[in-house]
């Protein structure tokens, strides 16, 4: 099998942690912190037990598979055979379409988008308190799939995608900022990989427009805790209830177009907090990675089911075993087809099992989330919760209520590194995971 080795890389280093798992058995909360406490390290807390889990059933199951090659092969991968290497081939050479696709800022100057992110910028208003009502705002972000959809259809698509399973990255010399030199353009393997990045950011921008137009409504959905904040203090927040910022949507589908997901979650952020004070209750906080989890998943699957389609899964390797060129289509029968058919089913549905589970089952976001906010050192009220009253206006009387603090991006940027870095790298935690759950396919094949 012939593979493209990517012998050089932007700056940027790229650490895999496996996934710190929490355990599902544990509901017990972490306790709130003092004002100004230190945070606790993720080492820690594994030490002390009860909150994170370095284990999963799937982990557990891959520690078990490399326990029984032992001797035999020293990886998993040196155990698959070759129609088996072809899928582990097509996750790592989409992984290193992903990573190098969010941090190679040279992306954005390629006409492919240069058009797109000049049209996004020059709807930007120099008064950033101008708002777009809701019919506004559908009818935007409409024109932005549009657009998207023009510049896809436009794409030569399968030229690139079929060699997306022949990228591998460098063993030496990773961090070299040279894949985008004028003579490595030349080579066939290098625009192959510009052709995949645009094709990825194009997938991601659109999810993301999706997403955004299909969430109106969550959007402007004021927190009940604003709403008792603004009862305490006689205002009313029910005028600024039917409108968005323009300014700060627009940054949303500029960071999927030229950013990371750190810089998507900083953008979500912006764009969430209605009041502009810089903090979000714990609700909302979790609304932010909801999105950004989501919305990259769907770009990542549209993505990925395009490769599929440009790349078959299994007679790909039948017809470079035969070395024909203009191979005759009596040799694909019934059973040749039919193989194809269930190899894409089967990687297809493996690929949405990663979406929809890592981050809210495996990784147990949620947990996670609830953890950052117990533990962040929270400025707003002293991270203590304020007890009031609050007039109900019937007859005088007043109900009681409990305000709790509110979390700044920085605050949650300080526990979320340290305990969910997951988070900065979401495509490729998804595509992480579905190389795993290859893994133990493949290892429960080799077991029967």
């Amino acid at each position: 099998m012939l593979r493209r080795i990517l012998t050089s890389r932007p700056k940027s280093t790229h650490y895999w942690l496996f996934s710190t798992q929490i355990s599902p058995m544990s509901s017990r909360l972490p306790p709130v912190p003092k004002e100004n406490e230190r945070i606790p390290t993720a080492a820690e807390v594994s030490a002390t037990g009860g909150v994170w889990s370095p284990t999963s059933a799937k982990k557990d199951k891959i520690v078990e598979l490399r326990g029984a090659i032992r001797g035999v092969q020293k990886t998993l991968d040196d155990a698959a055979t070759k129609y088996e290497a072809l899928d582990l081939f097509l996750a790592d050479g989409i992984i290193e379409v992903v990573k190098t696709a969010e941090c190679n800022e040279n992306l954005i100057e390629k006409k492919v988008l240069q058009n797109f992110i000049k049209w996004l910028s020059s709807l930007k208003k120099v008064d950033r308190s101008e708002h777009i009502t809701q019919a506004q705002y559908v009818s935007f972000l409409a024109e932005a799939i549009s657009k998207i959809d023009t510049i896809l259809s436009n794409f030569p698509q399968e030229q690139y995608l079929k060699l997306v399973g022949d990228f591998m990255a460098a063993p030496t010399n990773r961090n070299n900022f040279g894949i985008f030199q004028e003579e490595a353009e030349e080579d066939e393997s290098m625009k192959a990989f510009q052709g995949c990045m645009f094709q990825y950011r194009l997938h991601l921008i659109r999810a993301a427009a999706e997403h955004m137009k299909e969430h109106w409504d969550k959007l402007i959905t004021i927190t009940d805790g604003d709403m008792d904040r603004a009862a305490v203090k006689r205002e009313s927040l029910e005028q600024t209830n039917i409108s968005l910022p323009l300014n700060d949507v627009i940054s949303v589908l500029l960071e999927y177009a030229s950013g990371d997901s750190s810089t998507q979650v900083d953008a979500m952020w912006n764009l969430i907090d209605r009041d502009k004070d810089g903090l979000l209750d714990e609700s909302e906080m979790t609304q932010v990675a909801d999105f950004v989890t989501i919305s990259t998943g769907k770009g990542l699957s549209r993505f990925f089911e395009e490769v599929l389609r440009a790349r078959p899964a299994w007679k790909l390797l039948k017809h470079k075993e035969k070395r024909e060129e203009n191979f005759p289509k009596s040799f694909w029968g019934n059973w040749t087809r039919r193989k194809e058919t269930v190899a894409t089913k089967r990687l297809k549905k493996q690929f949405t099992r990663a979406v929809m589970l890592h981050f809210e089952y495996e990784l147990e976001m949620r947990h996670r989330l609830r953890c950052i906010y117990a533990w962040a050192n929270k400025a707003h009220q002293k991270n203590r919760i304020d007890s009031v009253h609050i007039d109900t206006g019937f007859g005088g009387r007043k109900r009681y209520v409990e305000l709790v603090p509110k979390i700044s991006l920085l605050e949650f940027r300080e526990v979320q590194q340290e305990h969910f870095a997951h988070l900065d790298r979401v495509s490729e935690e998804i595509i992480r995971s579905f190389r795993e759950d290859l893994w133990v396919y493949q290892g429960s094949g080799r077991e029967s």
